[in-house]
């Protein structure tokens, strides 16, 4: 089964072949990219900023869209030891009460 993939860019899903090189274009597929030169631009200046491989990057990027099963979102209801819970919009005081 192949695999589809996120651009990091401009966030469409793409399969590229399964030789992951494009031949009429003369280019080599990659996990992170689409083959839009805006989007491969842009996304190999930021793996170059961050140092991550770009294999585990396509893996975030996946779990992100939700490919890769549930999409994982923080727990509710935790906060950080020693500060205030955070108050409700109506519980505000103002200068006119």
């Amino acid at each position: 089964m192949r695999q589809i993939f996120v651009c990091l860019n401009c966030a469409c899903f793409y399969l590229p072949p399964e030789s992951m090189t494009y031949p009429h274009l003369d280019l080599d597929a990659s996990p992170v990219h689409c083959a839009l030169p805006e989007c491969r631009s842009t996304v190999q200046d930021a793996i170059a900023r961050i140092k991550v491989p770009e294999d585990v990057i396509a893996k975030w990027a996946r779990r992100a869209a939700g490919l890769d099963g549930e999409v994982r979102r923080p727990r509710p209801g935790r906060r950080a030891r020693g500060r205030r819970a955070a108050s409700a919009p109506a519980s505000a005081r103002s200068k006119l009460l």
